[in-house]
């Protein structure tokens, strides 16, 4: 796959530099030496470096496939894991016409099937990888919640469908749902977003679950909840062992506390908004069966001129998302290694 050339804008401001003493600004500094420790390590990464995998068949890259309902804020996520990586406030120009924002009012923004390079691999003189590269998948939100957008979902995750692609069934007039959904891909899919073959190259190798956490119900409604649990349930029968779960918009959350809280102190809505997230995220674990530490929370980058609390959200914003990239890289790893454990070992003979 192309990989994008790494021309992004403006380097952020470090909101830590030069405040001297203020012990109210210590956790930002410790936080932004993490941020600049997981840079480095994410920078390093190379597929598989820690086992004794063979190079000959391991993916030159760990790829992420997102997943979420229409509107959750997956490309919006996808495009902070970039910024965050490279400290940038924009991505390059061919990056934000891959990875589409649109306003959540609209009812579709990503339309395609679309990788993005978060980092590009690095290679020595003689063409070996040094570091792998690390790109994301962003997929059309899902809108029904019936077998069809289950079965999309399928075929992506078990990397049938090319790049760049509608992943949309033909339309069979006078068929069921249910009996479409027992065809081969070769029926239900046109065959010109069908890939040839399946292998670890074309195949994702985490999966990552995205929900506008500023809503109340989170997955909302029964509906919704059921077709998403059947989903991570598909995640792991095809070895996505750890499914991880993302809430955007927390910002959200955060305005409508102040609105209804009234003048109460700083330390007092921290408070508020912890235990409201800490609701949300046990609510998320017990619809989606998940386990805590799956679900993370993230909110949106604030732009503009910045006062030095802004400079500091934006620190954890880079927080959660290169902590939310490590953990996918993490999963990838896993995946990758086991899948090329299975490939290894002999079928079972019957006696």
């Amino acid at each position: 796959m192309p990989e994008p050339a790494m021309e992004a804008g403006p380097p952020r401001p470090s909101a830590t530099a030069g405040m001297g003493a203020d012990p109210a600004l210590a956790m930002a500094a410790i936080m932004e030496n993490q941020v600049e420790e997981m840079r480095k390590m994410l920078n390093k990464f190379k597929v598989c470096s820690g086992t004794t995998a063979e190079s000959a068949g391991l993916p030159g890259h760990a790829d992420v496939l997102i997943f979420g309902p229409s509107g959750s804020g997956k490309s919006s996520l996808i495009r902070t894991f970039y910024m965050a990586l490279h400290k940038t406030q924009q991505v390059p120009p061919d990056f934000a016409e891959r990875i589409i924002v649109k306003d959540t009012a609209m009812n579709e923004g990503t339309l395609k099937y679309v990788s993005a390079v978060i980092k590009p691999a690095k290679l020595d003189h003689r063409g070996n990888i040094l570091s792998s590269s690390i790109m994301c998948h962003d997929t059309r939100g899902q809108i029904w919640m019936d077998e069809r957008e289950q079965k999309q979902l399928s075929v992506i995750m078990d990397g049938q469908v090319k790049d760049d692609c509608m992943v949309q069934q033909r339309n069979y007039r006078y068929a069921r749902l249910l009996w479409e959904f027992w065809k081969r891909d070769s029926e239900l899919f046109p065959p010109e977003i069908l890939a040839n073959g399946k292998s670890l190259n074309n195949q994702p190798h985490a999966v990552l679950f995205v929900f506008d956490g500023s809503v109340e119900e989170i997955p909302d409604g029964e509906e919704e909840t059921h077709f998403y649990r059947e989903i991570i349930q598909m995640c792991r029968s095809k070895g996505y062992a750890n499914p991880q779960v993302v809430l955007t918009r927390i910002d959200r959350v955060e305005e409508g506390i102040a609105k209804s809280s009234g003048k109460v102190s700083m330390a007092d809505r921290e408070l508020m908004l912890r235990q409201v997230l800490d609701r949300k995220i046990e609510d998320v674990c017990m619809r989606l069966d998940v386990p805590r530490t799956a679900v993370h929370f993230i909110e949106n980058y604030h732009s503009g001129v910045l006062d030095l609390e802004q400079e500091v959200r934006n620190i954890s914003v880079d927080f959660h998302a290169l902590k939310i990239l490590s953990q996918c890289c993490s999963h990838a790893d896993a995946f990758i290694a086991q899948a090329l454990q299975d490939l290894r070992q002999p079928a079972c003979a019957v006696q």
